[in-house]
């Protein structure tokens, strides 16, 4: 380490590439979010899309690493799993519309929330997946609710 520091003060070490190899490594095990989707009377509901992705933010621009899509069962059960691509800086999971539940704010479609910290709470934007949960197993639960 004082080697490295000795060169890095000589200007011998790009920054760029002193910064790469201090980057946080990604976890070998893939990420898992799994979960039940329900309906506004509480029932499983079949036919429900999430989305997750991965993103490569640099600056106001940024790149997708992955996107993978799965609709709940007749249980209402969804699992994803997904090795996070070394490029890939933030993860999230969003609903999205399927042929069974369209996602929209007009009449005929489905409002979505998540359940976080006891309550189910309306989506705007996408869930931001902590960078500590990823390789680990997450279970998000999510409630539809027929407009």
């Amino acid at each position: 380490m004082k080697r490295r520091k000795l060169l890095q003060i000589l200007g011998l070490i790009p920054p760029a590439l002193l910064a790469a190899s201090c980057k946080e490594k990604l976890p070998s095990t893939p990420t898992i979010v799994t979960g039940k989707v329900i309906d506004e009377n509480g029932l499983p509901l079949e036919g429900a899309g999430l989305r997750l992705t991965g993103r490569n933010i640099k600056g106001y621009g940024g790149y997708s690493t992955f996107s993978i899509t799965i609709e709940s069962d007749k249980d209402g059960l969804y699992r994803l799993s997904q090795f996070v691509p070394k490029d890939t800086n933030e993860m999230s999971i969003l609903p999205y519309t399927t042929s069974k539940v369209p996602i929209s704010v007009g009449f005929g479609g489905y409002l979505s929330y998540i359940f976080l910290k006891g309550k189910y709470t309306e989506i705007g934007s996408p869930y931001n997946i902590p960078r500590s949960e990823w390789g680990k197993t997450t279970t998000l639960n999510y409630q539809f609710i027929k407009i």
